[in-house]
């Protein structure tokens, strides 16, 4: 349970800095260096593993981690265009509480996972939540 909360808090940390840099200089540089820098990290952790890891093994998980590489890399950009362009509070719930209810949808139909009433109820406040900001945006209100 800690990982979730450090995750959570490292999370909103790069959002809040990543949003001051996006409006601060180029988007498209500002997500190459986001992804320099969080690939880096994660590549000097696992460079003593590699010794020890039967890659055979994992191939296609390493197949699906290169192309989510990907996504994360168009994601990077689409989201620091974004931060310039659009406030913060608008941009935040309406991307991670759509890829909330987006990844839960689909891992329903990928992963076979089962979602309870209670979380569905969850689920739905969540997307009326992301409608009405979504609503407001468009208005101005």
């Amino acid at each position: 349970m800690i990982y979730i909360f450090l995750a959570t808090l490292f999370y909103s940390s790069a959002i809040l800095v990543g949003a001051f840099a996006s409006r601060m200089a180029n988007t498209t540089i500002v997500a190459a260096l986001i992804n320099i820098v969080s690939a880096i990290i994660p590549t000097l952790v696992a460079i003593p593993i590699l010794n020890k890891a039967n890659i055979q093994n994992q191939r296609l998980g390493l197949i699906a981690a290169l192309i989510a590489g990907v996504f994360i890399a168009l994601f990077s950009i689409a989201l620091t265009k974004s931060y310039s362009q659009n406030k913060v509070a608008v941009v935040v719930p309406i991307v991670f509480g759509g890829s909330i209810l987006v990844s839960a949808i689909l891992s329903y139909f990928f992963f076979k996972e089962k979602v309870t009433l209670f979380q569905g109820v969850g689920l739905g406040f969540l997307a009326i939540g992301l409608l009405i900001i979504t609503y407001a945006r468009f208005t101005g209100r």
